[in-house]
């Protein structure tokens, strides 16, 4: 009996790589012009390390799923002259986790309905050096660094429902609807700032199943 629940398991069991689209809207614009971005062109809400179009990728169990994603940015500028070169770097990771679980059998040629709860984390890398600089210039300049590497790190999550179409090929289309939360900080050397947005989120979507 317990061999045939593991051949069942496995038999219900497949990859699924998936992607969406969030299409920009008032919000992005109101952002923007607001003077809410970072400054650093690679934090969360700045629009290079989370673009419009996403993809996912991972296992589906059953009726539940385990996806993944990662996405990166990076703008490095380097100055030189004929005394000094000056080099400047701002990265950001980004690994993402979501489960998702649907209320019925993933099966084709049905609607499907699911719920689906994920985790994201941002993690910053910022360096920056000049030559012939002393040692209280050095000292600002790491000290620029660890604020710049304040305002692209954080982390946060989201919960949501979708409902999508799986056609006999293994293509699905459907779409997400999603609370999305982000909490990040500023600091320097008298204050820290930490801020944590919450927003909605809707995304149409595109799944392929093998």
């Amino acid at each position: 009996m317990l061999i045939g629940l593991v051949f069942l398991s496995t038999a219900q069991a497949g990859a699924l790589l998936g992607a969406e689209y969030v299409p920009p809207g008032m919000g992005e614009m109101a952002w923007v012009a607001d003077g809410q971005l970072s400054g650093t062109q690679v934090a969360e809400r700045d629009g290079l390390l989370v673009p419009p179009l996403r993809t996912e990728g991972g296992w589906v169990f059953g009726r539940t799923g385990l996806l993944g994603g990662m996405s990166v940015a990076r703008v490095s500028t380097s100055v030189q002259d004929a005394d000094s070169t000056a080099v400047e770097s701002r990265s950001a990771l980004r690994p993402a986790l979501s489960v998702r679980r649907w209320l019925m059998d993933p099966v084709s040629a049905t609607p499907l309905f699911f719920l689906t709860s994920g985790i994201h984390l941002v993690v910053p890398f910022v360096s920056q050096a000049s030559d012939g600089v002393s040692s209280e210039e050095e000292s600002a300049l790491d000290e620029a660094a660890q604020e710049d590497e304040d305002r692209i790190g954080g982390w946060g999550g989201q919960v949501g429902m979708g409902a999508e179409y799986r056609f006999e090929n293994g293509i699905s289309f459907g779409m997400k609807s999603s609370v999305v939360i982000h909490r990040s900080q500023q600091s320097n050397a008298q204050t820290r700032t930490v801020s944590v947005l919450v927003r909605p989120q809707t995304a149409l979507t595109v799944g392929f199943w093998f």
